[in-house]
């Protein structure tokens, strides 16, 4: 977990440099591949763009944190209720994120949060199938 910690970390970094102007080429990749195909990776972000990046991004870097600092040893500890609520916190933002993509037209975010989702389940269902979870 402390891994995926560290990818998800990362990656919000990346995210946040969405209103920089000047430093936000990753940024414009990562909205890019998640509106997949890659074809405007040359246009400017627009305002509102960059402020649910900032944003989004924010709170990415601290699921981060937390994935870290709480969830990884609450998986070495066997805590069943921390690997359970975040594992019904992560199933609920995937819904959300999910549905609110195809909504928004963006369905080829789904394939990206699939594989989030999947990073951080593996671990925490793992951790209840090798452990004994009291």
């Amino acid at each position: 977990m402390m891994v995926v910690a560290i990818i998800f970390a990362a990656f919000s970094v990346f995210w946040a440099t969405a209103p920089f102007t000047a430093i936000n080429l990753p940024a414009r990749f990562i909205l890019d591949l998640s509106d997949w195909p890659l074809d405007s990776l040359s246009a400017q972000l627009d305002k509102n763009i960059m402020w649910l990046s900032a944003i989004g991004a924010g709170l990415l870097g601290a699921i981060a944190i937390f994935l870290g600092g709480v969830v990884a040893p609450a998986i070495k500890e066997g805590n069943k209720p921390i690997i359970r609520t975040t594992i019904l916190a992560m199933v609920f933002w995937y819904v959300i994120d999910s549905v609110g993509s195809i909504a928004s037209g963006v369905a080829s975010n789904v394939f990206f949060n699939s594989i989030y989702l999947a990073l951080v389940l593996i671990p925490l269902v793992g951790a209840g199938k090798n452990k004994k979870i009291g």
